[in-house]
């Protein structure tokens, strides 16, 4: 059974506390990002979408954190 493991943990740029996770299964080449904020899990896109393809499933865990950080820096 393949778990999910945190592949990235930065500070969300100009925040005092928030940050950017980028998680996945490295083995399946599957990955997603979130901002926890006061120990609260704000966006995620793990959570976007319905059914079995849920989130955005990017195939790279860096690219994910480009995301991260460019919605997080608007």
């Amino acid at each position: 059974m393949d778990t999910l493991k945190v592949i990235y943990k930065i500070p969300v740029p100009y925040s005092m506390d928030a940050m950017i996770e980028v998680y996945g299964e490295p083995e399946n080449a599957w990955y997603e990002w979130r901002v926890i904020e006061a120990g609260k899990v704000g966006k995620d896109t793990g959570r976007e979408g319905e059914g079995s393809f849920r989130g955005r499933q990017y195939g790279s865990a860096e690219i994910a954190l480009r995301d991260a950080l460019i919605d997080t820096t608007r």
